[in-house]
């Protein structure tokens, strides 16, 4: 992979509440959907073998690489969406209680049936099955199956102990970023309860600040965890905490008033950044290097900040009505089983059927592709509508 790839916020955005309105923000849906449609593109399509396509097509498709940057997105939604929702509840005697349980009926049950059905696969592939399960090329050695990763997992620690063999990088790999939100929930919101406003952004804001650093001496002098400019949540925090600084910003009046009154001053920020991110392309569609883990990751979460609060102060001017397309929305409500369950269905099917890596340079590797995308956005749609949705409105008995 080029970059990371991929979690996703999994807070509904039916779980926000502007300011005392209780009224469902179907933008927020929309950014969810175009954030897991990045992560889609990138390991579909950028990440599938395509060399056979020819140079300029190789290389085009190489670019939309940068769909990783779908996770940037979730975690500045994830930060807003969080934050909002603690702010607005800061004093609730409750505080703590409903907050945790909430997030135990949105976040585990999926989580951990997944990991369920990890330990199933191999138990019967290890214990059952006559002969091994060919994960790999021929030529190449086989995946190695056992469960003694098992328990990193169920912690959500396999964003720090990250070395995953063929299988287990196949089925969790990008659960990395579910360890960086859970992780995040156990920081923001004694952060949000104790600290004073003043206190609060402050905070924040010497985190965005001191987070590409971070990121660079990891990349830099830190080898041995190779991973954790990626993955590691201080790393990462920046974007989060734009997110909550935006949930500030967009909770004072002052604030949303200057956004009513000067809209082209955002207009042009979100402009004037993507600029910038095109000029980035070329570093942030190659492996990982200094300017990516530096300047990319910090320009990308102020874009998609910037972005976020477009959206909602503008609702009437593009990219708003996109945001709203039922397509994009439909989408946005089931990405979190999407997220988790997509890479591995795509890797499962090419590996299995044609015990290759997935490629869409033919068109039996294109037509698996798409099955693979079918059955994810089947089976999430079955798992929100019978499983998630229920364990939500569940959760939401818990009041603050």
């Amino acid at each position: 992979m080029n970059g990371p790839s991929g979690k996703l916020d999994t807070t509904s955005a039916t779980e926000l509440h502007l300011a005392s309105s209780t009224q469902r923000v179907p933008e927020l849906d929309g950014l969810r959907g175009l954030a897991i449609l990045l992560v889609i593109i990138c390991h579909y399509i950028a990440d599938a073998t395509h060399a056979r396509l020819g140079f300029l097509g190789d290389h085009l498709l190489t670019i939309l690489g940068v769909g990783w940057s779908g996770v940037d997105l979730f975690f500045v939604l994830s930060g807003f969406l969080i934050g909002g929702i603690l702010l607005e509840s800061q004093e609730s005697p409750n505080y703590f209680r409903t907050f945790y349980l909430r997030r135990v009926h949105r976040i585990l049950p999926v989580y951990y049936l997944w990991i369920v059905l990890y330990i199933a696969f191999v138990c019967v592939a290890v214990y059952v099955l006559p002969r091994p399960v060919v994960l790999m090329p021929p030529g190449k050695a086989l995946a190695q199956l056992d469960l003694t990763p098992f328990p990193k997992y169920f912690l959500f620690l396999q964003n720090i102990f990250y070395s995953p063999r063929v299988f287990e990088w196949m089925w969790f790999v990008v659960t990395w970023s579910l360890a960086v939100e859970e992780q995040f929930y156990l920081v923001a919101p004694p952060l949000v309860r104790f600290l004073s406003r003043r206190t609060l952004i402050r905070v924040l804001t010497l985190t965005v600040c001191l987070a590409p650093f971070l990121r660079w001496y990891c990349f830099r002098y830190l080898p041995q965890l190779d991973h954790f400019y990626q993955f590691g949540m201080p790393c990462r925090a920046d974007a989060l905490s734009l997110g909550i600084l935006a949930a500030i910003g967009w909770r004072w009046a002052p604030f949303q008033k200057f956004l009513h009154d000067h809209p082209a001053v955002l207009q042009r920020v979100v402009i004037y950044l993507g600029v910038v991110l095109i000029g980035l392309l070329w570093w942030l569609a190659r492996p990982a290097n200094t300017v990516m883990v530096t300047v990319g990751y910090s320009v990308l979460a102020f874009f998609f900040a910037a972005l976020l609060l477009l959206v909602l102060s503008q609702t009437a001017s593009f990219p708003a009505p996109l945001m709203r397309a039922t397509w994009l929305r439909k989408l946005g409500t089931i990405s979190y089983c999407v997220y988790i369950i997509h890479l591995a269905f795509n890797q499962a099917l090419h590996r299995f059927l044609l015990h290759a890596e997935p490629s869409i340079a033919h068109w039996r590797g294109l037509l698996l592709t798409l099955s693979a995308l079918g059955l994810t956005l089947l089976t999430a749609a079955i798992s929100w509508k019978y499983f998630e949705k229920p364990l939500i409105r569940r959760g939401h008995r818990f009041v603050y």
